[in-house]
């Protein structure tokens, strides 16, 4: 062996080593956003309709029909909810951590798989910076740190997405055998998750990706008949299950799947341009990078690249038309169109800050400039905004401002000494900063801590042995942290019932000013803001019939 060929392979054990040291970081920045703080903040009504659901499954015993505070729940399929009930069999418990475990596990395994094939599509680097993207991004730290099963479906879209490109463009029989089981049963778990969503926010990019690029032949070769197989097998069981329990009485899945696409049901009255804003924020702090990644995949300066560019592009932007043509819209039903706009912008600022093959020098420095200069109006705005209207965020933001002032000091240093890299690892790293310490300061200050707090000492008042009923109308949040169902009395009359037999009473808002006018409820305990109605924090009192003193003959 010759001077010069062990001399490359010391070079080649030596890069070896460094991507494994830069995987190894991003997926660890991964975790941390995705995880940091994720006990800390009390959890909203939909968290809770997860972890009671589940919580409710363990103690029936029965996993096919899902029921929420004592009622059947079938708005959502039940993946979400056997996540966390299998996940509590190892923590011992249903909490705030065990509820959006499943929600870390597969935002973490989403930024895995950006890395593993983005990295066999493109470069190693425009692998991490794409992953990187996606996880800083204001959708991914939000969501992997909610209960909601949004995550879970994301992950499973996204690898939808993944393998089917990478399948239609293998050469490789195997490897295409291979990526397209996962396809299929990532299609299936995807239905589980949060069906019928699915369907359309997967069918519908990937029909537009055949019919423009005219690939129609290679369709059998992606397993149209086993892949079917394997789908209904995943997805058929669960349904089949609830029709059976319920005698056929579908009733209310045509309202949530098919009347809320055509606005029939719980629309929301929002205008079709509901989503723009959305586009931007989810994407946060990457904002500046959001036009360009929408225009250049038409750009031939791309050249291999653009063709990849172009079923991102085509993922975001169906799933986008998709989703504005549906008449009920929500801001969530967004996210799993994220990751391929996280991509494109991956590729476009791996090209400023070191190819600069589709961009010039000063077109590229130009942009970066901008988004920078965001970064510090956006940190001083902050501010001066939080010291007016909400002055107990003021230390996080002046913190926040203060790293964020320090983050482009030091990228505009490291970009000055031609130092792109370490440019890369000062924005990634800050950004993952900013997240810990928003989150560490602003959970404690969590409305939903005020519900938790109730709840909590209500489940320390009421006797086990007793029951606990809400006048009007009680929170899933309520009922996550009493620990028990909290049955819903609408009727006064039976109120006077259950309140005379010994049954404790709560109520909020407008109910517990009635009942307080009504004079005949004795009130053992109240909190100032017990319940957020409205988006307002409301007093909360805990109603019992007094025990009749045992008269002492002696």
């Amino acid at each position: 062996m010759t001077m010069s060929d062990m001399n490359n392979r010391v070079d080649k054990s030596a890069s070896r080593r460094n991507r494994i040291l830069i995987l190894v970081c991003a997926l660890l920045l991964a975790a941390m956003t995705a995880s940091w703080g994720i006990s800390v903040g009390g959890m909203e009504n939909h968290e809770c309709y997860v972890s009671i659901t589940a919580r409710e499954m363990l103690q029936s015993g029965d996993w096919i029909m899902p029921t929420c505070n004592g009622e059947p729940r079938l708005q959502k399929t039940p993946l979400s909810y056997w996540l966390v009930a299998v996940l509590s069999q190892v923590t011992g418990r249903i909490d705030e951590f065990t509820s959006r475990l499943p929600s870390v596990i597969f935002a973490v395994l989403s930024v895995a798989a950006i890395l593993y094939f983005v990295n066999r599509w493109l470069t190693f680097r425009i692998a991490i910076m794409s992953s990187l993207v996606w996880a800083t991004s204001y959708s991914y730290i939000y969501y992997a740190h909610n209960a909601r099963p949004e995550m879970v479906l994301t992950f499973f879209i996204t690898l939808c997405f993944l393998t089917f490109y990478s399948a239609i463009n293998e050469k490789n029989r195997k490897k295409q055998i291979v990526y397209m089981l996962i396809f299929w049963v990532s299609f299936g778990m995807a239905m589980l998750a949060k069906g019928p969503m699915p369907l359309p926010l997967i069918l519908i990019p990937l029909f537009f990706y055949v019919a423009i690029f005219r690939r129609w032949k290679q369709i059998p070769k992606l397993l149209p008949v086993i892949g079917s197989v394997i789908f209904l097998a995943i997805v058929l069981p669960w349904p089949v299950g609830i029709a059976q329990k319920v005698n056929w009485d579908l009733v209310i899945w045509k309202q949530h799947f098919f009347d809320r696409f055509f606005g029939k049901f719980d629309s929301g009255n929002y205008p079709f341009y509901f989503y723009v804003p959305y586009i931007f924020s989810f994407i946060a702090p990457w904002v500046a990078f959001v036009p360009a990644a929408l225009v250049s995949p038409f750009y031939k300066i791309w050249e291999q690249k653009r063709r990849t560019m172009l079923f991102l592009w085509l993922w975001f932007v169906a799933d986008l038309a998709f989703l504005i043509i549906s008449g009920g819209k929500r801001k969530h039903y967004l996210l799993p169109a994220m990751p391929g706009v996280a991509i494109l912008i991956g590729i476009i600022l791996e090209d400023m800050v070191f190819e600069r093959r589709a961009f010039t020098r000063k077109f590229a420095g130009n942009v970066l400039l901008y988004h920078m200069v965001f970064l510090t109006i956006l940190a001083v705005s902050g501010m001066i905004y939080t010291a007016v209207a909400r002055p107990e965020f003021m230390v996080i933001v002046l913190i926040s401002g203060l790293i964020g002032l320090a983050m482009v000091g030091g990228i505009t240093l490291s970009f000055a000494k031609k130092k792109p890299a370490l440019a890369c690892g000062i924005t990634f790293a800050g950004y993952c900063l900013l997240t810990i310490i928003y989150i560490s300061f602003s959970s404690p200050l969590n409305n939903n801590n005020y519900t938790r707090k109730f709840a909590l000492e209500i489940s320390e008042k009421v006797p086990m042995t007793d029951n606990l009923v809400a006048y009007g109308y009680v929170s899933p949040r309520v009922v996550h942290y009493f620990g028990r169902p909290i049955p819903v009395i609408e009727k006064k009359s039976l109120l006077y019932q259950h309140y005379g037999q010994g049954d404790w009473v709560i109520a909020t808002a407008g109910e517990l000013q009635e009942l307080e006018q009504d004079g005949r409820f004795e009130e053992v305990y109240q909190n100032e803001k017990a319940e957020v109605r409205k988006r307002e924090n409301t007093r909360g009192v805990l109603f019992h019939k007094p025990t009749p003193a045992v008269k002492d003959d002696t």
